[in-house]
């Protein structure tokens, strides 16, 4: 049986792998963003951007086709592509990464107040797995979007959606369905 994780030791976790910016639909790129009626990019944008983290993104890279892009914070989590990490890795290189106290949660941390406890990060990677003794960045990137509420914009995964997220129960259906997917990619 695992132990509730305090919300707050979650807020540490966001704080290092949210990120300032997202990059979304890169057609939407062509729009003026002055709320023309009619409009077919009037709520969609290539970039978003916040004053704090307010996404972690679900993607590793994006790359549009103009020549910008944005390599995650994540992203230097894993090695090369497609190579897969332990939960010791994982608590390593998480704990590397700058925290920033996100957009979301309530109060306000300060990074010498947001060492991560191990009950968080275990509870995360463990989500992010599945349970197993190593997820992939393919894998973390696709449970991240399971994780953004559907009918939202799945490149990016805000705080709210992240907490209730690893406040919920697993789905085995789920990990039936994911795990055939694996298989036909693979």
């Amino acid at each position: 049986l695992m132990m509730a994780v305090e919300e707050v030791e979650y807020v540490k976790v966001f704080g290092r792998l949210g990120e300032k910016l997202l990059f979304g639909d890169s057609s939407a790129g062509a729009c003026c963003h002055s709320g023309c009626d009619n409009c077919e990019w009037r709520y969609s944008f290539d970039i978003l951007q916040s004053a704090r983290p307010k996404w972690i993104p679900t993607y590793r890279e994006m790359k549009f086709e103009d020549g910008r892009e944005h390599i995650t914070k994540w992203s230097g989590i894993f090695g090369e592509e497609g190579e897969a990490i332990t939960k010791e890795d994982f608590a390593e290189k998480l704990s590397e990464l700058k925290f920033d106290m996100p957009l979301g949660p309530s109060g306000f941390m300060t990074a010498k107040q947001a060492e991560l406890s191990q009950e968080a990060v275990e509870a995360v990677f463990n989500k992010l797995s599945r349970g197993k003794d190593s997820v992939t960045d393919r894998q973390f990137g696709m449970r991240l979007k399971k994780m953004v509420p559907p009918g939202m914009d799945n490149t990016g995964l805000m705080w709210t959606d992240f907490v209730c997220a690893m406040q919920e129960e697993g789905d085995e259906a789920e990990e039936e369905e994911e795990e055939e997917l694996e298989q036909i990619v693979v």
